[in-house]
């Protein structure tokens, strides 16, 4: 059973929880239909890509988490408030999944390895979507269905 008491209390006197952490993950698309990638250069999936995206932290919308991760681990600058929730689902780490994406569009040369989490970044289309490169099945889902959705019905 959940302990939904206080493990501990703010200077203010504001409770804190032993809450799931929230991880943000947002596809962002280029000009050229193409989705933004990383190529992990940490555990678990080294070496595979993934979207860019990290644990939204205490103080900041899961909006303001997933551009914060993507301009940490990319370089590239995304606006908060157009980015918008794809799915929300429990991970295999018992993570709460945020699956995001960008409502606006982003140069692909202006992304580039930036905090050393990411060895490479990969932009991927429709043609180049290969299954076997993805560290994580929820990202590449996430991937497909919306290179699937776009390829279909392009903006």
């Amino acid at each position: 059973m959940p302990n939904d008491q206080p493990i501990a209390y703010t200077a203010e006197g504001r409770p804190l929880f032993d809450n799931t952490p929230t991880v943000v993950c947002v596809i962002v698309e280029d000009a050229k239909g193409r989705v933004l990638a990383v190529r992990r250069a940490n555990e678990p999936g080294r070496g595979l890509l993934g979207l860019p995206g990290g644990y939204h932290m205490r103080g900041e919308s899961w909006q303001e988490a997933g551009a914060r991760e993507v301009k940490e681990e990319t370089g590239v600058e995304l606006l908060a408030d157009e980015i918008c929730l794809t799915n929300l689902v429990t991970d295999e780490y018992g993570n709460n999944l945020v699956i995001a994406r960008y409502r606006g569009l982003v140069r692909g040369e202006d992304a580039r390895p930036v905090d050393g989490e990411a060895s490479e970044i990969v932009w991927i289309s429709y043609a180049n979507l290969r299954p076997e490169e993805w560290a994580f099945p929820r990202h590449l889902r996430a991937v497909m269905d919306y290179l699937t959705i776009h390829a279909i019905h392009p903006r």
